[in-house]
């Protein structure tokens, strides 16, 4: 299934908080006039609308879409926490098992998303409830249109007509990590050798240095956001495991070590 969600209108956050389960709990059985979204920050939970059963783990989200029946499969974990909010529905949003039916206007959304490799999604999510919590109405409200525009682009990353710009994405939303062509490949669920030729014949590079070249552009950008930063602790930021792997790979791609290119700037 998937939602959509017209953005002719603002939609209005009316209700969020965040729940702990310290035993086993049955999501209740209902039918909502608003939409709710739930994102599973620990435990694992099965439930269901209408026919369809949804399993969420860690960083799941999914959208109890507003009008529709839902119900509780089976009882969460004990130790299960959960983030939610309830969001206005609007003239236009819709539920629907096909995305060739609807208007231009609308946010195509799936029902649930894993949120694991885009820490944005995560973030908007906690920042809708905080200021829902906070009275914020009006940065609450704000907060989901770029919620759902980052759902919406998730899920077309998670599609298989662009392997390449989703491998590119998870690169970029974790600049702290080093990622192999196998992780890659298995966070897009194609093989090693499609992940690879995908991206190379849509960037021009390979992986491998895709990623050392987007991490020396940061490396610069830390250099000019942040000159009291030492060469140590950028290296640290990306995920280098020293300081000297760092200005190796800085200096192969630049031609100038760290220090070099930090000490040109100042003076130029």
């Amino acid at each position: 299934m998937h939602c959509f969600f017209q953005t002719a209108y603002r939609h209005t956050i009316t209700e969020a908080n965040i729940n702990f389960y310290a035993t086993p709990f049955v999501h209740p059985e209902r039918k909502m006039k608003e939409h709710d979204f739930i994102y599973l920050l620990q435990g694992e939970w099965k439930l269901g609308q209408n026919e369809k059963i949804y399993e969420l783990k860690q960083d799941s989200l999914l959208i109890l879409h507003a009008n529709q029946h839902h119900f509780g499969a089976e009882p969460c974990l004990a130790g299960t926490k959960t983030m939610y909010f309830h969001a206005s529905c609007e003239e236009g949003d819709v539920c629907l098992p096909a995305l060739d039916s609807v208007c231009g206007d609308c946010i195509p959304i799936s029902t649930l998303t894993d949120a694991s490799n885009n820490p944005n999604i995560k973030k908007y999510f906690s920042e809708i409830v905080n200021c829902k919590l906070h009275a914020r109405q009006k940065q609450a409200d704000i907060l989901f249109d770029l919620l759902l525009c980052e759902l919406s682009e998730n899920h077309l990353y998670a599609g298989h007509s662009d392997i390449a710009v989703h491998i590119k994405n998870i690169i970029h939303n974790n600049p702290e990590a080093f990622f192999s062509n196998r992780e890659l490949a298995r966070l897009t669920k194609v093989s090693v050798k499609t992940a690879e030729n995908k991206f190379k014949a849509q960037f021009g590079v390979t992986i491998h240095q895709y990623i050392l070249k987007f991490k020396t552009e940061e490396a610069i950008s830390y250099f000019r956001t942040f000159p009291e930063m030492t060469v140590k602790e950028i290296a640290y930021n990306l995920g280098f495991y020293d300081e000297y792997h760092f200005s190796k790979q800085f200096k192969k791609i630049t031609g100038l070590s760290p220090l070099q290119y930090r000490r040109q700037r100042t003076e130029s």
